[in-house]
């Protein structure tokens, strides 16, 4: 059976992953969001003025009520992190669902059921973004409705080398999306509120799995299994793709349409040696040190089953049972007499030989001091949070921080390395951020290199209500009006286009079809409406390289206001 603290480090993993992968633009049906149809018995209840919404959700094929469904309300406005879990809802027997009593803000609404698609409201096709809907004080919204289709389904059986069913056999599908604007091969999250639904399922006594819940799209099949004892064996199952292969590049591709099942998917287990990996941690003053030890798989797909462990006192650590790939050493907690913390990552490559007389260097994190500025004088009255983040997609250092702001607007921020960025976690509304200043430097987009145990103070995070807002409508070719669309505003500059850029934005329209993107910084653009755009392919900078040719200009400039009509591109 699969050890239990390896299914839990698996979930961990799945969950933190981004679930939003790429798939055909197929259209779920007109019928996806809609008004639901007329029901005739019942009496209508009273409308409650408090601020709030209310709704159905409908099964796409009876038509039927879905009692029981989950729904989830979240305020994108939020500043606090744990505002921003929102709350949920539990259907009634008629579908019904209201939450009242929300603060004003812009809500984005997401449904769920075991057995159906998990879809935002707003969202008529696979992976685009759902529409928001804001709320202001004393508003009552009605008829935020959603129709679920039924989602689509994996099942098979897991074999041992010697064809015998294995029981205890993580399974888990993965597909193509948008991580920071590049396509990468990932696990899928989506809708892992239980095992089985969308994420992965766990094979039993007959080898058996089903995996369900699924999106229409093109799916790849992993299965992951560590035996008994796994930290002692020199021998185990490294991950295997469907039909039968160590190797992604090999793996067969499952297309996957709207309810649509896929069977017979089987998997044979290949058995290969596993290595160990031991050495020492040094600390900043070069003395042994004990420090909390993780590997993890330099690529998405690489799932590492080994449990994270400890150095001793004498800083000496050993990992055993590592399949072979390509990995991150990552080393923190490190005990050390610096007040700074320490941390370390290095590259370390299995190829079925153990690793051995490693030696990682520790060194303490920089730290970064400064303070929130708002231009005109005011400030806002919720508590804001900074973070850093490496300015390179893909870093593997503990190179990212976020910190509260305190009352009289500083921060500090500690553990950086590299160079880093510096923005806002949820900005309050109205306000935008204008640039980041250190010593008279522009460091917005550029970032600032930390070198470890250097204090950086005198960072300014300058936010104003001074903003570009561009707005409008979008119309087809005859010039009738198109509810639905994404708008994508990106700089005519390439060189504004990469990791994190604050030059490229997307929108989806609201419940009258307008589009309003607001605090893009003072540049030319192009603007583009679009039929359908995948959650995160507006930062493909392939993807606008194609986009420019069929979009239209527009210079914003401090605080310019535009209005736009766009026509719809196919």
């Amino acid at each position: 059976m699969l050890a239990k603290p390896v299914i839990g480090r698996t979930l961990l993993t799945l969950a933190m992953l981004a679930a939003v992968t790429r798939a055909p633009a197929q259209n779920l049906g007109p019928a996806q969001i809609q008004t639901p149809p007329a029901r005739s018995g019942g009496t209508p209840r009273p409308v409650d003025r408090l601020s709030g919404m209310r709704g159905h959700v409908f099964a796409a094929d009876t038509g039927k009520p879905l009692r029981g469904a989950i729904v989830t309300v979240v305020d994108t406005r939020a500043a606090n992190p744990v505002e921003r879990q929102g709350r949920w809802i539990r259907c009634d027997e008629d579908g019904r669902w209201e939450a009242l009593d929300l603060a004003p803000g812009a809500y984005h609404v997401s449904v769920s059921k075991t057995g159906y698609l998990k879809l935002e409201f707003g969202q008529t096709r696979p992976f685009e973004r759902g529409k928001t809907l804001d709320v202001s004080a004393g508003q009552l919204i009605e008829n935020v409705d959603v129709t679920l289709p039924r989602g689509a389904a994996i099942t098979g059986r897991v074999f041992d080398e010697f064809g015998d069913p294995a029981a205890g056999v993580f399974v888990r599908v993965l597909r193509q999306r948008y991580v920071d604007g590049r396509r990468e091969l990932t696990p899928l999250a989506e809708g892992i509120e239980t095992l089985g639904n969308g994420g992965g399922a766990i094979t039993d006594d007959l080898g058996q799995f089903r995996i369900h819940g699924l999106s229409p799209g093109d799916y790849y099949v992993s299965a992951l299994f560590a035996p008994p004892g796994e930290a002692a064996t020199a021998a185990g199952y490294p991950p295997v793709y469907y039909p039968g292969t160590a190797s992604i590049a090999e793996a067969r591709r499952i297309r996957l349409g709207i309810g649509e099942q896929a069977q017979n998917i089987d998997l044979s287990l290949m058995s290969a040696r596993y290595a160990v990996v031991s050495g020492v941690v040094l600390n900043s003053v070069n003395g042994p040190a004990s420090a909390s030890i993780r590997l993890t798989g330099v690529d998405a797909v690489d799932e590492s089953l080994v449990a994270p462990t400890r150095s001793g006192r004498d800083g000496t650590f050993t990992l055993r049972g590592v399949p072979p790939g390509d990995y991150r050493l990552q080393v923190y907690d490190v005990n050390s007499p610096s007040p700074a913390p320490e941390l370390a990552s290095v590259s370390v490559s299995v190829i079925g030989a153990d690793v051995t007389g490693l030696v990682v260097n520790a060194a303490p994190g920089a730290t970064a001091r400064g303070r929130v500025v708002f231009e005109g004088g005011a400030k806002a009255d919720t508590r804001l949070y900074v973070r850093s983040a490496a300015t390179v997609a893909g870093a593997t250092t503990f190179s990212t921080s976020s910190a509260g702001v305190n009352a009289d607007h500083s921060f500090e921020l500690h553990g950086l390395m590299d160079r880093q960025t510096f923005r806002i976690a949820t900005l309050p509304e109205g306000w935008f951020l204008k640039a980041v200043i250190h010593e008279g430097t522009d460091i917005t987009d550029a970032g600032h290199e930390f070198r470890p145990g250097e204090v950086v103070s005198g960072i300014d995070v300058v936010l104003t209500r001074r903003a570009t807002t561009v707005s409008g409508t979008v119309q087809d070719d005859r010039g009738g009006p198109v509810g639905d669309y994404t708008v994508v505003a990106f700089s005519t500059n390439p060189a504004r286009w990469g990791y994190q850029t604050r030059f490229v934005r997307s929108a989806r329209p609201d419940r009258d079809g307008r589009f309003t993107i607001r605090g893009l910084p003072p540049d030319e653009y192009f603007i583009a409406a679009l039929d359908y755009v995948e959650s995160g392919q507006e930062f493909d900078p392939d993807q606008l390289a194609n986009w420019k040719t069929l979009a239209t200009r527009l210079q914003l400039d401090e605080s310019a206001a535009r209005t736009v009509l766009l026509t719809l591109v196919r």
